[in-house]
């Protein structure tokens, strides 16, 4: 029997013209709309399923449905093209942090263990979970490599050495989630001589890692950053603990630890910065920014 049946769903709400949403939002929504063309343009390019999620702290407490007073579909348009900028200012410290991870991770594998080391799970952390979470990894490289057969590197590996990938190729069919799990299983050893490279220790280390891929997964998935908030998150030094939140603010503030005074991080800030002054309406203490953040991060010793 399907479990579906004898259950009383709401109907699926009916399609409607960008007309008939227009209406909708000033009838039912509290919206304002002053030009007619200019919500078929901004609806054209952004629906308004996506949009409205940016305007979830503007609305009333009394009414979910309705918008308070003076809130405009050119506010929420606004705060979803300052979160598409605060997406591409992130992305490059990501990149950045995952790129070095991918290195440092796997030469000291290779230096411990040869270049195909990384198969054997006796090199691994030696209980059951980190057994199965090893054949797990494996498993999603190999299929890794049947999904990328046409990348030149991943072609020469087959023809040449007969689809055997050393640990420094490897990594790069490894998804940022998978770089995680890798780093899971290690010994603590190992675990430590990597969080060294960063001046951390390991937990510190595995928890930004977490929390950069659950940012990295919303930008590559074009999702909200903006009053969003992201449940993995780094473990804070004493003297930033006043920083902690669930929000994007303390993971960009841990990050300092892989990027220093590298232009990347320098890039970043200044790329918020502007797109503060260009998107006055947004509040980046809904990212949990503290007032003052730019110099915060900029001197972040941690």
């Amino acid at each position: 029997m399907n479990s579906k049946q004898g259950k009383n769903f709401s109907p699926v709400k009916p399609a409607r013209s960008y007309e008939e949403q227009a209406r909708r939002m000033i009838e039912v929504h509290n919206l304002e709309i002053g030009n007619t063309d200019r919500a078929r343009h901004i609806l054209s390019n952004v629906n308004y399923y996506r949009l409205t999620t940016y305007g979830k702290h503007l609305r009333r407490k009394d009414d979910a449905e309705r918008f308070i007073d003076g809130v405009s579909l050119d506010d929420l348009y606004d705060l979803y093209q300052f979160d598409m900028g605060l997406r591409h200012q992130v992305l490059p410290l990501l990149e950045f942090f995952e790129v070095q991870l991918r290195a440092k991770l796997s030469y000291h594998l290779a230096m411990v263990y040869g270049s195909t080391g990384y198969l054997n799970p006796d090199n691994f952390r030696l209980d059951k979970q980190s057994r199965g979470s090893h054949k797990s990894l494996i498993n999603k490289f190999n299929i890794e490599v049947k999904r990328e057969d046409d990348l030149a590197f991943v072609r020469h590996h087959q023809k040449k050495y007969g689809g055997k990938f050393p640990i420094w190729a490897a990594v790069e069919l490894f998804s940022f989630g998978m770089i995680a799990q890798l780093f899971d299983i290690l010994t603590e050893n190992d675990q430590w001589a990597v969080s060294r490279e960063f001046d951390l220790s390991p937990e510190e280390l595995y928890a930004l890692i977490c929390a950069s891929v659950d940012v990295r997964n919303i930008c590559a998935h074009y999702g909200r950053l903006y009053n969003q908030t992201i449940d993995d998150q780094p473990i804070l030094p004493e003297k930033f603990r006043q920083y902690e939140s669930d929000r994007l603010f303390p993971i960009l503030l841990m990050l300092k630890a892989a990027a220093g005074n590298h232009r990347v991080y320098r890039d970043m800030i200044r790329g918020i910065a502007q797109l503060e002054e260009e998107y006055p309406k947004a509040d980046l203490a809904l990212c949990g920014f503290p007032k003052g953040w730019e110099g915060i991060l900029k001197n972040a010793n941690l």
